[in-house]
C-alpha cells in the first residue's frame, strides 16, 4: 500500500466487508492499483464482517457472497494463463 509505484503487479483481487476495520485500506489499495494500470477487481461485500469467508457454513448469505469472491479469483487467474 505505502510503494511508491504498484505498476507491474500481478492482476489482482481485492476483497472487503461493509463492517471491516480495514475496508478503507482496502478501498484505497484497489483504486491504487487501478491508478497503476493494475487490473484490479474489487469487491466489498455489503453486510459482512472482517474474516466473513469462514463463516460459510453458518451463513447461506456468506456461502454465496464466497462464490462471488472465488468466481472473481477465477476469473483473474483465467487472464494470466
Amino acid at each position: 500500500m505505502y510503494a511508491a509505484d504498484l505498476g507491474g503487479l500481478p492482476p489482482t483481487v481485492v476483497v472487503t466487508a461493509e463492517h471491516d476495520p480495514l475496508r478503507d485500506e482496502g478501498d484505497a489499495y484497489a483504486a491504487r492499483l487501478a491508478a497503476a494500470n493494475v487490473p484490479v477487481r474489487h469487491r466489498c461485500e455489503a453486510g459482512m464482517v472482517h474474516g466473513f469467508l469462514t463463516l460459510d457454513t453458518l451463513s447461506p448469505a456468506v456461502a454465496a457472497a464466497g462464490e462471488r469472491v472465488f468466481a472473481d479469483v477465477t476469473d483473474m487467474l483465467d487472464r494470466v494463463r
